[in-house]
C-alpha cells in the first residue's frame, strides 16, 4: 500500500483523509488540493496537482496525457484509477478544493519510470552510506566513516537523487569533515627500518584516538630494471590508534623519505574522478596532502659488511670471459641504492666459477661470504631491423671454507639493441639489475 500528500491544510474541520492520507490496502493513494476564485477552479486546480503528485512519483510528466481525461470523467482508465473521494471548504481567497486519487498499487509500480525507481533506491543507499559513516565515526572509526561518506558520494554522481541533501558538493563537504577531523603523528623511535604512526581525531573534547584507521605509507624503492619508484603498504591502527611500519621490502631504499596519509581505496577517488567534472577532487586531495606527514630515515643498522665480498664475471656467447664487465655498474648501482649494506663488489677473473672463487679467496682471505655472480650470453637473434640476445646468470653463495655453495640461484633476461653488441650489453646490464634484486632477496 502506497499513499502520497502534501496538502498544508491543517485544520481540525473536514475529513480525516484531508489531514493524513488514508491506508487503503493494495491501493497507492495520491491526495492534492487546490484553491480557486469557484468550486470550478478549485476543482481542477486540485486535479491538476493530483497529477502532479502522480508524476513526480512515476518519475514523468502525468499531467499533459491524463488532466483533460481525469477532469471530465474523474478517472484515467489507462491507470484504472479515479477519484474516489473530494471535499470543498471556503477559503480567502474562494474554495479550496481537496481530491483523493487512486490506482491499483500493482499497476502503479508496474508504470514507474525506470530512471525514477533507480533515483529513489540510489536516494536510499546514500541516507544508508551516510548513516553507516555517523556510526563509524561515533565508534571512533574515522577512515571507515570517510570512506563510507566517499562511497555515498561516488553514488550521489552515478545519477538523479531525491534529496538536495544528497548532491555532490554538500557531500563532498562532508567527507572533507571527516578528514579534516583526522590527525597522524610520528613515533619518537623511528628509525627507518621501523617507524610507528599514530592517527586521532584532532577535535573534540578529548581528541580520541582512531580505532581500525588505514594508515597509507609511500616509500622509495627500485625496480627490477634498476630504477627508482615508490611503493606503498597499508596499514591499519589498532584500539589505542598506533600502527607500525616495517621494512620488509628488500628493495626499499636504506635512505628516502616515509609519507604517511589517510588511506582512501584508490579504485574509489577513481570511480569519482571519472564521474565529476575536471578538478572537482582538487579541494580535497589538497586537505589530503595537507594532513599527511612525512619522516625522513637513513638505515644505520649496517654500515659496511665487513665479512662479504661480491665477484662479478660476465661471458660472451663462446663462453670467454668479457674484458669489460655491462653486469658489474648495473649490479653495483642496483645494490647500492638499495641495499642497507655497503657491500664490497668487485670484478672476478676465472673462466669456471671454482676459478672465480679460487681468485676471491685468494684476493680478499679470511672472509664469512663469497657470492660469485657469473652472467653470459646463451643466444642471440634477429628481428625487424634489431637485434636481441638473451643471457643467463647464476648467483651462488659460498662460505668461508668449502667448495659447494650453500645458496644457487639462477636467472634469465633479454636486451634488444641496434646491433648484436648492443644487444648483448643490453641482455647483461639487465642480468646485473636483476641478479642484484635477487641477492637482496636472500641478504
Amino acid at each position: 500500500m502506497l499513499l502520497f500528500s502534501c496538502t498544508t491544510f491543517t485544520s481540525s474541520e473536514g475529513p480525516e483523509w484531508t489531514r493524513e492520507t488514508p491506508h487503503h490496502p493494495g491501493m497507492a493513494v495520491f491526495v492534492g488540493s487546490g484553491t480557486g476564485r469557484d468550486e470550478t477552479a478549485a476543482r481542477a486546480a486540485a486535479y491538476m496537482n493530483v497529477l502532479e503528485k502522480l508524476g513526480s512519483e512515476l518519475g514523468y510528466d502525468a499531467v499533459s496525457p491524463y488532466y483533460r481525461e481525469l477532469l471530465s470523467s474523474n478517472s484515467i482508465i489507462s491507470l484504472q484509477g479515479s477519484i474516489t473521494n473530494t471535499y470543498t471548504s471556503p477559503a480567502s481567497e474562494g474554495v479550496m478544493y481537496f481530491a483523493m486519487f487512486e490506482m491499483p498499487e500493482s499497476l502503479y509500480l508496474s508504470s514507474r519510470d525506470a530512471e525514477y525507481s533507480a533515483s529513489l533506491e540510489r536516494t536510499d543507499d546514500i541516507a544508508s552510506l551516510l548513516e553507516s559513516a555517523l556510526s563509524h565515526y561515533r565508534n571512533n572509526e574515522d577512515t571507515e566513516a570517510l570512506i563510507a561518506s566517499l562511497n555515498a558520494l561516488d553514488l550521489s554522481l552515478s545519477g538523479p537523487v531525491l534529496n538536495d541533501e544528497f548532491s555532490p558538493g554538500i557531500l563532498l563537504d562532508r567527507a572533507m569533515e571527516y578528514l579534516g577531523n583526522i590527525k597522524l603523528e610520528i613515533g619518537r623511535d623511528a628509525d627507518g627500518s621501523s617507524v610507528s604512526v599514530r592517527m586521532k581525531r584532532a577535535r573534540g573534547l578529548l581528541h580520541p584516538d582512531v580505532v581500525n584507521g588505514l594508515v597509507s605509507v609511500e616509500y622509495p624503492m627500485v625496480n627490477g630494471d634498476g630504477d627508482d619508484q615508490t611503493s606503498s603498504v597499508v596499514l591499519r591502527t589498532d584500539r589505542k590508534g598506533n600502527a607500525e611500519f616495517f621494512r620488509t621490502n628488500p628493495y626499499m631504499l636504506w635512505e628516502g623519505t616515509l609519507t604517511f596519509s589517510v588511506y582512501i581505496p584508490p579504485s574509489l577517488l577513481d570511480s569519482i574522478e571519472s564521474k565529476a567534472f575536471e578538478g572537482f577532487l582538487n579541494p580535497f586531495y589538497d586537505l589530503l596532502s595537507l594532513r599527511s606527514v612525512k619522516y625522513s630515515y637513513r638505515d644505520e643498522s649496517k654500515s659496511f659488511d665487513e665479512e662479504t665480498v661480491i665477484a662479478i664475471a660476465d661471458y660472451d656467447e663462446e663462453g670467454s670471459q668479457m674484458e669489460s664487465s655491462p653486469s658489474f655498474p648495473a649490479f653495483s648501482s642496483y645494490l647500492q641504492s638499495a641495499s642497507t649494506a655497503e657491500y664490497l663488489i668487485v670484478m672476478g677473473y676465472g673462466e669456471e666459477e671454482r676459478d672465480v672463487l679460487s681468485y676471491a679467496r685468494r684476493a680478499y682471505p679470511g672472509l664469512g661470504n663469497y657470492i660469485i655472480v657469473r652472467s653470459g650470453i646463451v643466444d642471440r637473434t634477429e628481428g625487424a631491423e634489431r637485434s636481441y640476445s638473451r643471457a643467463e646468470s647464476m648467483v651462488s653463495f659460498y662460505g668461508r671454507e668449502g667448495e659447494s655453495p650453500y645458496i644457487v640461484r639462477t636467472l634469465s633476461t633479454a636486451g634488444g639493441g641496434e646491433n648484436p653488441d648492443a644487444a648483448g650489453k643490453a641482455a647483461l646490464e639487465r642480468a646485473g639489475m636483476a641478479a642484484a634484486g635477487m641477492l637482496l632477496s636472500e641478504l
